[in-house]
Order: structure tokens, then sequence, then C-alpha cells
């Protein structure tokens, strides 16, 4: 409603425009009709490709519904912090479906918060009353079927928009065939102007990719993957030109007028043609309190009326931003702090009127009604939309693609791992008969084990960045954490197992281990259970650090521990007591073991002279034991498989995206 006039608002369920004199002057109090084209506004999108979405829309299970009388309503919504204080004053409001509203206010006013709060996405307490159509919003259910946008894009830059749009799609929505999902894919690429853009890489950055706005718009039509009834935004033109912001809000404002869908941003100082396209401004001063909540094409008017009229050639979202700016203690003393002033007239004339809206606003159908949720428990226990057979299908479908899509990097590693091979091989090369010592061999062989570990470290960068999509995606509700952890095990497992038989096998031969297959063999599935408990590891110290500096630091700090106490430098057959302990909790020891005994069972020969006679001496000093050759693959694997359970944890519980 317009600020200005202390009117109520007008009525969410009737077109009536009710109007009163404040200062002589006569206001209309319509608060929008959500209706673009009702203020003038042009439009871009084709009327056939609405037509196209409206029939996909059917499927949705929410259009028995009239979303144009859907509410979203709140009263004295706050928030405060100890160390800082109220941050956010009690605020009340009404916004309805087909609406397009801006929250606008100086940094720090409280806007963003304002709108996690709305969206139930804050993460920190807060207090206020929210509804939906009238009644209570169920915390659970309502991020289910609403749509947040943050201010970061959080999309895998090895994809093209259009594969982007269909996994988001096909996540998203419950019984939607492939066929329809990229019917779907289609349709947004339309609506949000990407389809000159659609087979274009989204972008890393060692890969060229879309524009800063093309980027923002395909993050937005991800959000509008499920035709969410109300879609949150947190500033969706930060950062771009003016003609990128101009074509966001514009196909905002084209989905809202269509669908009827109530969409909120948060936006700062747009110009002015931007800021006209919306219905409805919410403005906070910089202390956090309202000093505008009513129609866009009002409050020029009502800056006017309140004796700061917006000068000739000024942009009125940068100057209203000015005005509701807190000053100087003195002034605020002298009494000319506007935004003060602002906030004062408002609390007296408007919010009361508001808060009698919301009382009367009439009690309409629940979320899990309009949504025809027959099991309301069962269906909050379900946090996705999709089943965990059909997460893992996809995820893994699209991680084999996108990794097969790299293969000048699989080149890359696959040149690598062969030259490390031949290195080692050359190093120790045919160690039975030119270095005729037991313990070159042992060295041998711990280092071709320890370049099987290290080795894993190269995907970590990749897996930090993989991590943050995947936060963002689980808070939304897209996927949970052990198909996302299936996928990306199996597609590492993959390409990993094979570029370490590669390099095992090459140095193997070259140094002159065993020459019974079996042996052969024996030791390559020792290195793999090498590699793969050393990506547990990994895993696990990726899901636990804060980023990708410190986790490059502790990993190497952590398996340079490990090695140590694998065997060559300490091991329980010839360190004390007080220190070889620690060897039974590094897996690589249980690995050294097995191809210990493999290296050194008969029909292997020692060179005279050598230090050692036969294997139960070389066992005993390194305190070996034989009986254990597999059981000590099984302990790998239990390792193995302990780190992965401790990094499904870790992915779902710490470094959770705050808000």
């Amino acid at each position: 409603m317009s600020a200005m006039d202390g009117s109520s608002m007008a009525s969410l369920n009737t077109s009536q425009v009710e109007s009163e004199k404040l200062g002589g002057a006569v206001v209309d109090m319509s608060r929008g009709s959500g209706n673009g084209e009702d203020q003038g506004k042009e439009f871009t999108s084709d009327e056939e490709g609405w037509d196209d979405f409206g029939e996909l829309y059917q499927k949705v299970d929410v259009h028995s519904f009239d979303l144009r009388s859907l509410n979203l309503s709140f009263k004295d919504a706050s928030f405060e912090v100890k160390q800082r204080g109220v941050l956010l004053k009690p605020i009340s409001g009404v916004f309805r479906g087909g609406q397009l509203v801006a929250m606008m206010g100086p940094s720090g006013s409280g806007k963003t918060t304002l709108l996690t709060m709305l969206a139930h996405k804050k993460t920190t307490p807060y207090t206020g009353e929210f509804h939906l159509n009238g009644r209570e919003i169920d915390a659970k259910l309502f991020p289910r079927f609403t749509g947040y946008v943050p201010q970061e894009e959080h999309l895998d830059g090895d994809m093209t928009v259009r594969e982007a749009l269909y996994f988001y799609v096909m996540l998203k929505n419950t019984k939607m065939t492939s066929e329809e999902g990229h019917q779907r894919v289609e349709i947004l690429l339309k609506q949000m102007q990407l389809e000159a853009a659609a087979d274009t890489f989204i972008g890393t950055e060692t890969r060229r990719g879309i524009s800063g706005g093309q980027k923002r718009r395909v993050n937005i039509a991800k959000s509008f993957a499920n035709i969410p009834p109300i879609l949150f935004l947190d500033e969706p033109t930060s950062g771009l030109s003016s003609t990128d912001s101009m074509t966001v809000v514009q196909c905002l404002r084209n989905f809202a007028d269509r669908l009827n869908i109530l969409i909120v941003c948060v936006i700062h100082q747009p110009r002015h043609s931007v800021f006209q396209l919306f219905d409805l401004l919410l403005l906070l001063s910089s202390n956090g309190r309202c000093v505008y909540q009513g129609p866009v094409n009002e409050v020029v008017d009502y800056f006017a009326k309140m004796g700061r009229p917006i000068p000739a050639f000024e942009n009125p979202p940068d100057f209203m931003l000015d005005v509701v700016t807190s000053t100087s203690l003195q002034d605020v003393e002298e009494g000319k702090d506007d935004a003060a002033h602002f906030a004062d007239e408002y609390d007296e004339k408007v919010k009361p009127l508001i808060e009698k809206e919301i009382s009367e606003i009439p009690k309409g159908p629940t979320l899990d009604q309009v949504f025809h949720i027959r099991e309301k428990k069962l269906f909050q226990r379900e946090a996705f939309s999709r089943s965990m057979n059909f997460q893992t299908k996809l995820l893994l479908s699209f991680q084999l693609k996108l990794r097969i899509r790299n293969w000048r990097e699989i080149v890359r590693r696959l040149v690598l791992y062969v030259v490390i091979g031949v290195l080692l091989g050359a190093v120790f090369f045919r160690t039975n008969e030119l270095m005729q010592t037991t313990f070159n061999r042992i060295l041998a062989m711990w280092v071709v084990i320890g370049f099987a570990a290290i080795f894993t470290m190269e995907a970590l960068p990749k897996l930090m960045a993989d991590r943050t999509i995947y936060k963002y995606d689980r808070k939304d509700g897209i996927y949970s954490t052990l198909p996302y952890l299936t996928a990306l095990s199996v597609t590492l497992f993959i390409e990993n197992t094979i570029l370490t038989i590669i390099m095992g096998s090459i140095s193997y031969w070259m140094i002159g281990f065993s020459n019974l297959v079996g042996d052969f063999f024996t030791f390559l599935l020792f290195l793999v259970a090498v590699y793969w408990v050393t990506e547990g590891v990994m895993l696990l110290l990726a899901s636990s650090c804060a980023d990708a500096a410190q986790a490059n630091g502790l990993t190497v700090a952590v398996l340079g521990v490990l090695l140590v106490f694998s065997g060559l430098v300490v091991n329980p057959g010839s360190s004390p007591a007080w220190l070889s302990w620690l060897c039974w909790i590094s897996p690589y020891w249980y690995a050294f073991q097995s191809i210990m005994v493999i290296l050194f069972r008969p029909p292997y020969e020692f060179p005279e002279g050598d230090l050692f006679s036969t294997a139960d001496g070389v066992w005993e000093a390194y305190g070996v034991n034989p009986d254990l050759l597999w059981w000590n693959l099984l302990i790998v694997i239990a390792w193995a498989i302990l780190y992965r359970a401790f990094v499904v944890g870790l992915l779902r519980y710490a470094h959770n995206p705050k808000i």
C-alpha cells in the first residue's frame, strides 16, 4: 500500500481501489495489479512460447488453485544479533501472486535478512509471524515449493546452458519424463532469452563461457525449473551492466505476469527504467526500519509530499537511498534525520493499517492442499523430489559425460602416470639383479605405493569447487548426499584405477618384482586399494576443510604422516612400542605388509651377502605377519569405507551455507 496515504492496502481478493486524503491530496491506494501490461510496460516474449509453457505448467499439480489469489503475509518480522543489536526492526507486509516486488535499502539495512526470513532460508533465529493464504507457514514444506536465488551463481562450468537446465528440470520435477524435460528446457531457454547461448559452456577459470548476465539468467532459470509459485531473489542485477540488468528484470516481469508467480527481489540501486518494471516497493532505512511500502508508481509523489521531491534528471532509486540513509548523530538529535522522519511517519500512519489488513485476510488452502499432498508426514520426510536411484543415475551419467568431455585432461594425466611409471622403473631398474639389497627392493615398493597415494591430490581443487555446488543444491532439495558421493566416487574410481594400474604395471616389470602372474595381479590389487583408501582420506579432508588452501595443506600433512607410519620408516618389528602402534592406524601399513609377503615369498632368492637370507627374517624384522595377506586387503577396504562414512556426515552437516 502507499505509505503516503496511511490507507489500508487493497484487498487481496478484489480489484477495489481505495483512496484517502493526506495533506489535501487524493491518492490511488492500489498495491499494483501484478500485471505489467496494465502499467504500460512492454514485453518481448511471444505469446506462443507462453502457451507452450502453460501446457507444461499443468503438470506441476498446482493449477486447481488460482495463484493470483495467493498471498504471503508477515507480521513483526525482526532480527537481532547480540553483538550488533537489532538489525531489522519489526516490519509487516502482504505480497500476492503475480506481483514483482522490489526490496530496497542502503547496505546493512536488513533487506537480504528479511528476504531470507520470508523464504525460510535463515539459519539463525529470528522472530515474526509468517502466513501463506492466511495460514501459518509450514517451515518444512515451504522451501520445497518456493524458489530462492542467491546472489552468487553456483553452477558447473563444464556444463552447457542446455545441459544445466535439463539437469535441474529433471531433478526438481517428480513425474517428468525425459521428453517433457527437454520441452521445458527449450521453453526456459526461450523465455530467459538464452537460445543463442544454449550450447555454450557456462565457463570456468580455464574454459571460456557465457557472459555474466547470461550466467545470472541461467541461475534464475534453474529456479524456474519446477515453476515455483513464489520466487525469492537476492540482488539478481548486482554486478551486471545496465542492459543485462534490464534483460534479467524483464524476464522476471514476464514470468510474474504470464504465470502469476509472486517474485520478491532484493535490488540495489537500479536504473529508473528497471525500477519501473516492479509493482511494489518495500523500502528500508539504514537502521533497519521500513519507510515505504506500496506501489512503485506512487513513490515519487510520496517523497514529494514528505518534503523531499526528487530533482530533475536524477535517478529516483539513487535519490531515495540517499534520503533514507541515516546521517550523523548530531543531525538525528536535532531532528534533521530524514530516515528517522520517514520511518516514524510510516509506523504512525501506515503500519497499523497493514497489520489490520493482515488480520482480515481470509483463510485459504494450506500448502499441502494447494499441491495435493495426501501423505503430509511422509512428504516431509522425503526431502527430495526424485528417488535416490534416479538421482544416482542422473548424477552419474552427467559426471561421466563431463569427465569424458575433458579428454585433454585425461590424456595429460595418462602421460604423467606413464612418465612416473617409467621414471620409477628406471631409478630402481632390475633391483633384484643390479642393486643386490633387500632394502632397495622394499624402498622401490614403498615409493610406488607413495606415488599411488599422492597422485589422488590432483582432484582436490575440483572436489572443493564441486562441494560448494553440492551444498547449495542439497539445501534447495535437488539431490541428496549419498547419490552425489556415489556418482563422484564411481567417476573417480574408473579413471584413477586405470591410471594406477598403468603406472603400477610399468614400474612393476621394470623394477623386476616377482615374475609370477598371480603376484603381479595381487600387487596391482593392493595398489588400487591404496589409491581407493587415499581417495577416502582426500574426500574426508575436502569435506571438513573450510577452503581449498586449508585442504591442500592438511592433505599433504596427513598423507605424510600416514606414509611415515606405513612400514618403511616406522614398523612394529624394529621401532619402539610407544611409536610403532601408530602403524595400525595407517591404512598403508596393511598394504605394505601384504606386498612384502608377495615380494619375498618363494621362489624369490635372496642375493648372497645380503642382510637377510630368508623371507621369514625380512618379515620378522619389519613386523609382517604373512598369514594376514588377504585380511589386510579387507582392512584397507574397511578403512576406505569408514572414511566415506565420515564424508557423508561431513558433507551433510559441515560448512553448510549460512544465510
